[in-house]
């Protein structure tokens, strides 16, 4: 028989979301640079902001990187923790 609480997934799961925010964040990035250097005014200051932008991009995403490398991806998620217990024959719990 079918019993929700025992289903399980595994926490690899999230990076998958993950990797699709940072590639999604990748291409964005690309946009936002290629605009400012296309029709930004060429001097000093466009090349600082760039650097800048460029420099925290790398920053933000080796951080994030370095904070998800601690943690066991291989570890199953089991519903039976997130879902409260059910009381009562009813489909939803009750509170």
């Amino acid at each position: 028989m079918f019993d929700l609480p025992s289903v399980s997934i595994p926490v690899s799961v999230f990076l998958y979301v993950y990797g699709a925010y940072m590639v999604f964040f990748l291409l964005y990035s690309l946009f936002n640079v290629y605009h400012l250097v296309r029709y930004g005014v060429y001097g000093f200051g466009l090349y600082t902001i760039v650097t800048i932008f460029t420099g925290g991009t790398i920053l933000l995403a080796a951080g994030s990187v370095f904070l998800l490398m601690g943690y066991d991806w291989s570890a199953p998620l089991s519903l039976e923790t997130i879902l409260p217990p059910a009381s009562g024959d009813g489909l939803f719990p009750t509170l």
